[in-house]
């Protein structure tokens, strides 16, 4: 038959079932709704998600390949518990991915927007000064994602929404408060405001891989 010549209303996406449930086990294992370490069995979450074992079983495997789940076959399913080892490295990725965000991001920012983030990022700094392990998870990475949505560059958002969350999962509120140096980390993120309000790319740059731990160029 020829190709029709109207355009048809567009179809809803169809959303999976599989993603459904895997985004419910993604929020509750970021969220601290399931603790690190803790064991993930097929019938409490059926009960719970009220859904059969396949979707369940597609969830965890891609989590697992996120790195927010342990997986053994036979033996275990739990969510991810990261060593202090585990922490540094992640903070570091991290930095590498973001600073390379926001140098793009920088030069591209509105006035407004520069101001709203830098505003956004104040808020972070009161957060890691107080030492509220809450309003540090409430500002730190939704701010950077602020950077992302500016940047720009269409490859790089997919790297960040794909890669992040399990990097961020590994960079828990808590263990940055007991493993670095919050005093530091507070100056840093003031000095990525101020860059960020000045549009300065090369200081904003370089007060996002200070703050993500990465060693001076």
């Amino acid at each position: 038959m020829p190709v029709p010549k109207t355009v048809s209303a567009a179809t809803p996406a169809r959303v999976l079932l599989r993603d459904t449930v895997r985004e419910r086990l993604r929020e509750g294992i970021m969220d601290g709704t399931f603790e690190p370490g803790e064991a993930l069995h097929d019938k409490e979450l059926q009960e719970w998600l009220g859904v059969s074992r396949t979707p369940i079983r597609d969830a965890i495997n891609e989590l697992a390949r996120m790195g927010l789940v342990d997986m053994e076959p036979n033996r275990y399913t739990r969510v991810a518990n990261p060593s202090d080892d585990e922490t540094v490295v992640a903070m570091q990725t991290l930095g590498v991915i973001y600073s390379g965000v926001v140098r793009l991001a920088v030069p591209r920012l509105s006035a407004r927007t520069a101001a709203r983030i830098a505003d956004q990022l104040d808020r972070f700094r009161d957060a890691l000064e107080r030492r509220e392990p809450l309003e540090v998870r409430k500002y730190g990475f939704p701010t950077f994602e602020l950077f992302e949505r500016e940047c720009g560059n269409p490859l790089l958002v997919k790297l960040c929404r794909e890669s992040v969350d399990g990097l961020a999962f590994k960079v828990r509120s808590q263990r940055v408060l007991e493993l670095f140096d919050i005093d530091r980390a507070a100056e840093q993120i003031a000095d990525l405001a101020a860059a960020t309000r000045a549009q300065d790319t090369a200081a904003a740059e370089n007060a996002t891989s200070a703050v993500f731990q990465l060693p001076p160029r």
